[in-house]
Formats: structure tokens, C-alpha cells, sequence
């Protein structure tokens, strides 16, 4: 797994966080910010995922911290990691319902993805050491330093991590149990077409006699096709300019493809071309053949239409139906908790939120309201550095004293 996975497996849209509660790690001694389902939620957690997102905004989109300080704009950033804290605890929940548990193979992988992470950060000499938010060790441990500095501690790291695995396998069991591919097959299409395009090789539109001539071809072509439709592929091959259609055509759902293209390969039956032209503008024409759906499709990463493209990047149509029937599913659970935070949730503030972590960690903004200013919380005894913080015995690095 190379360095950028590193993140990846610390941030996933709206289950970007893990939880440290629970985790077997040693007493966290920091406040309650909140409580689900009569749970304690504490401090700790809320601030590290608060610090991971102040970060990740920074280095990502450029945003300044003392932004960030803005009451509005930190009152959201906090709300939506409350909603990662009850996020995370519904997937445990619903891996529960499931029956689902972490088997040997997976904490393989889980330990596996870790040593490769912990490889590929090699040595403190690295490039991100330059914006570290806190004193550190002459001798740390480089990946855990890197986990301290968007607000992790290895401990809620392995738990994310974890979680994540356990959404996966819940997936796993969807596609074992027939789930997955019945809803592949109420939902998917797919299809191989032939488009002729209304623009130009430089992109531009056309217009006037080239366009009618444009459109003279799309007919020509659909007349030979249904003429022939074993010749579908030959004429695909010399009359075809998407360019970005593979030889086994598109696999999609709704959404995925322009209305006029959906919409007229669900009405079709497979193997047959549709009847008339189907224009849209800004593409131009296509003639469409309708081919069945292969259950292999549902694992081969090619096949899914959405997937990003980058390197590394194995998404694929089972991922995509099962993540939405697991986000379903979590939904209901969700709306079901109770939620609840307490004066302390309060409290947290960007100027004060470095006062939250498990490890000595300077302000983040500084002003009024700052850590050196933040007399509700005491550190605890053995965190050295000024900024306080709440050390974790287990802590194997990435700590100041």
C-alpha cells in the first residue's frame, strides 16, 4: 500500500473517523463531550477527529486555521464529527445485527495494510515532519508521528481501521448470501453503443451542413447495424467515437448515464438495437445494442462506470451496492440513537481543541480562548510539554514529554 492510502484509510466520506471507546486501550482520563445510546463519548475522540478535518481542510483546500476558528464554521466542523462518532458506532451495531466479526483473514489484511503503511513512511526525514503540530521525540516512531499529526493516536487508528474492515465484510456477506447480485439485477443495465458525435475533433459544436451530415451517418450506421447486428461490433469498431468505452460496453444504473441513454436501453430487450436514434446534445447520436448482464462484472473494477480512475482505485459495482445497502441500513440506526452531549461538547473550541488530545500538542489558533487560557481542563501528570494534553499509557510514540 503506498503513502497516499495512508489517508485514504483515515478518511472515507462521511466515515472518515474511528472511535477510541471500547478499543481495550488504557483509561482515557479526558471529559464526556457526549453520549449515544447512554455510551460515553470522550473528549479525546470528538478532538482528534476535530483535528483531523482542521488539517485535512488546510492542506487540502488551503483554508487557514483562525478560519476555521469562526464560531459558525468550527460549530459545523464539529457537528459533522459528532456525526461521525454515532456513524461509527451504528456500523459496529449493525455488524452486531449481522452477525459479522472480524475473522483471521481480515485481521491479516488489517495488519498487513499497517506494516505496509508503516514501511512507506520510512524514516522521520520525510517531507511531513516540516508541519508537525507539536514537540517530538528525537526517536519517534514516524508512523505514529504521522497519526499524532492530524490528531490520531495509533489506538484510535486500529480501531478505524477496523470498523472500516468490519463495513467491508458486511458487504462481503451481502454478496455471499445472494443479496448483492439481486439487486445488481433490478437495478443495472448493460450496454455497448456506437456514438457519432455532434462536435468536432477540437470539441467544437457543429453546426449547419456538418452536422446534417453528422446525422446522415448515425442513420446509416443504425441502418446497417439493424440490417446486420452481427456486424455490431465491426461497425462499433470504425464508426465510434466515445473513446472512453471499453469492448464489453458500459455497465450502469440509473443516474449514471444521460436520461435518453437510460431510458431507452431499460425499455429494450437484450441483444436488440434500438429502433430509432437516440440524440443527445453534447454527445451526439448513438446506437445502442443491449447486451445481458455478466455476474462477473459485479467484482471487476472496469466494469463500474464511477470508479475514479487513479491508481489504486479497485471500486467496483459489488462495492457500490453494497456500501448503499449498508448506508441504508445505518440510516435507520441512526435515526434511532440517542444522542445527547453534555456542557463540555461545549466547551471545545479551536483555540482550546489541541488541550483535548491524548499527547502535548500546541494550539492550533491562537487568541483569546486558547489552550495556555483553558482552565476547565487539567493534562494529566506525565505530559511534559506546554499545551497540555492527555497522555495514553499505551501510547508506543509520536508523544512529547
Amino acid at each position: 500500500m503506498k503513502l497516499k492510502r495512508v489517508m485514504s484509510m483515515l478518511m472515507a466520506g462521511a466515515l472518515s473517523v474511528g472511535m477510541l471507546a471500547g478499543c481495550g486501550a488504557a483509561k482515557d482520563n479526558t471529559p464526556v463531550a457526549m453520549t449515544i445510546d447512554g455510551e460515553d463519548v470522550k473528549a479525546s475522540e470528538l478532538a482528534a477527529y476535530i483535528v483531523y478535518n482542521m488539517t485535512y481542510y488546510e492542506k487540502s483546500f488551503g483554508m487557514e486555521m483562525s478560519q476555521m476558528a469562526d464560531a459558525t464554521i468550527f460549530d459545523s466542523i464539529k457537528e459533522g464529527c459528532k456525526s461521525q462518532a454515532v456513524q461509527y458506532r451504528a456500523i459496529e451495531k449493525l455488524a452486531k445485527e449481522e452477525g459479522v466479526t472480524l475473522s483471521k483473514e481480515s485481521r491479516k489484511k488489517l495488519e498487513e495494510n499497517k506494516n505496509a503503511n508503516r514501511e512507506a513512511l520510512g524514516s522521520k526525514g520525510n517531507g511531513f515532519t516540516r508541519w508537525l503540530k507539536y514537540t517530538i521525540k528525537g526517536d519517534e516512531d514516524p508512523f505514529v508521528t504521522y497519526l499524532n499529526s492530524y490528531g490520531y493516536t495509533e489506538a484510535l487508528y486500529d480501531h478505524n481501521t477496523e470498523t472500516m474492515q468490519l463495513q467491508e465484510d458486511i458487504i462481503n456477506k451481502y454478496y455471499d448470501n445472494g443479496a448483492i447480485k439481486e439487486q445488481f439485477e433490478k437495478t443495472y443495465l448493460h450496454a455497448k453503443s456506437i456514438l457519432i458525435s455532434d462536435n468536432d475533433s477540437d470539441g467544437n459544436v457543429l453546426t449547419g451542413s456538418e452536422l446534417e451530415a453528422a446525422k446522415k451517418k448515425a442513420e446509416d450506421v443504425l441502418a446497417k447495424a439493424k440490417a446486420n447486428p452481427d456486424d455490431f461490433d465491426k461497425l462499433w469498431k470504425e464508426n465510434n467515437s466515445d473513446t472512453a468505452q471499453k469492448d464489453d460496453g458500459y455497465y450502469f444504473t440509473e443516474g449514471d448515464m444521460v436520461d435518453e441513454y437510460y431510458k431507452a436501453v431499460k425499455n429494450m430487450e437484450v441483444d436488440a438495437i434500438n429502433a430509432e436514434l437516440v440524440y443527445h446534445e453534447g454527445y451526439g447520436w448513438f446506437i445502442i445494442k443491449k447486451l445481458a448482464l455478466k455476474d462477473e462484472a459485479m467484482t471487476t473494477p472496469s466494469s463500474y462506470l464511477n470508479n475514479s480512475g487513479q491508481e489504486g482505485d479497485d471500486s467496483t459495482i459489488k462495492s457500490a451496492i453494497g456500501q448503499q445497502m449498508v448506508s441504508d441500513k445505518l440510516d435507520e440506526i441512526t435515526e434511532s440513537m440517542d444522542v445527547q452531549t453534555t456542557e463540555e461538547y461545549d466547551k471545545i473550541t479551536a483555540y482550546n481543541v489541541n488541550t483535548y488530545l491524548p499527547f502535548a500538542a500546541e494550539a492550533f489558533v491562537s487568541g483569546s480562548g486558547s489552550a495556555a487560557g483553558n482552565s476547565v481542563i487539567q493534562p494529566s501528570s506525565d505530559s511534559g510539554s506546554s499545551g497540555g494534553g492527555y497522555r495514553e499509557s499505551h501510547m508506543t510514540g509520536g508523544s512529547a514529554s
